[in-house]
């Protein structure tokens, strides 16, 4: 990693706009650090809720920097990946047309981890919390408060299939055909859609799930965390029951209440995540980087990685 550079030298850079458009062959911003070339956007329709999106080819390794305040992105890839993490949760993404959500209930730091010549064209929305409650006790829409719900504990990061209709609101907001009061209006159209869309997709995952006691989510919660702590010897499953103190039959299904995912598919996708940082880092060799988050062989290690990521290890640098 040559650097870092911060959201406020984005912002510097903007200089009060609200598009940064970065020409050919390069940009350099105030600081005098590389950034990208193409363009990113940030642009309120009302208050609490802005468009945003990007279409950028990275240009060197820098990391930006910054922090991200509480509230809902929905989004939608359309070309390359995005990566990066959120409170130290990865938010790695290459599935092209699947819309993704990512909550944050407090102000939480971000960090990016793209790669020279990397691609990222994406296009979505955030909307603050006091919205979203606005929406649930104004306009009565059902699912706002399962909506907020499912990011008041910190952190929701999930990527929806199957969901046409999101999808489709998505796409028509990133292709805008109007332009003035007009394009601003399509606009909030288009989010106030998508946003019931994705309260009834909450709404349909409440009924669909077990209910979680506090107790049990704190289990669970604990599990995960010891999981990411060990990445590379992780206790078994049964001696995870005993240190959390729960039985086994219990943990599994807390586990997987809380986070949508069983234990082994957890852990298996935590180390895929974490290789792919160190794999785009370049610091280590791609033997090392299997065995420090607990691959037994390099040969598993590319399996698994050309399985989760679409291209082996060498690859991916």
């Amino acid at each position: 990693m040559s650097g870092e550079i911060s959201y406020r030298d984005v912002e510097s850079y903007l200089d009060g706009t609200v598009y940064l458009s970065i020409a050919a062959p390069r940009q350099v911003l105030q600081t005098g650090v590389s950034f990208a070339r193409g363009s990113y956007w940030i642009e309120p329709i009302r208050p609490s809720v802005h468009l945003t999106g990007c279409d950028l080819e990275y240009l060197d390794d820098e990391r930006v920097v910054g922090s991200y305040r509480p509230s809902l992105f929905v989004g939608i890839l359309l070309a390359g990946e995005h990566t990066g993490f959120v409170d130290g949760h990865s938010i790695a993404t290459s599935r092209i047309g699947v819309p993704t959500l990512l909550g944050v209930s407090d102000q939480v730091d971000i960090r990016s981890a793209q790669r020279p010549g990397q691609t990222c064209r994406m296009s979505g929305f955030h909307v603050g919390a006091e919205f979203l409650r606005e929406l649930g006790e104004e306009a009565g829409l059902p699912g706002c408060e399962t909506m907020l719900d499912s990011f008041a504990d910190g952190f929701l990061w999930q990527e929806v299939e199957a969901r046409t209709a999101l999808r489709a609101h998505l796409l028509q907001l990133a292709e805008n055909p109007y332009q003035g009061r007009l394009a601003q209006l399509y606009s909030e159209s288009r989010v106030l859609s998508a946003l019931v869309e994705v309260a009834g997709i909450f709404r349909e995952q409440r009924r669909g799930m077990p209910q979680l006691s506090r107790s049990h989510r704190e289990h669970a919660e604990h599990a995960r965390l010891i999981l990411d702590n060990q990445l590379a010897d992780p206790p078994a499953v049964s001696e995870l029951a005993r240190i959390v103190g729960l039985n086994e039959t219990s943990l599994r299904q807390a586990f997987k209440a809380a986070f949508g995912s069983t234990i082994i598919d957890y852990l298996r996708d935590r180390r895929l995540e974490v290789a792919r940082v160190l794999v785009r880092e370049r610091r280590l060799s791609i033997a090392e980087i299997g065995y420090r988050v607990g691959f037994s062989s390099p040969a598993n290690f590319a399996t698994a990685y050309r399985r989760r990521f679409g291209l082996a290890p060498s690859q991916d640098l």
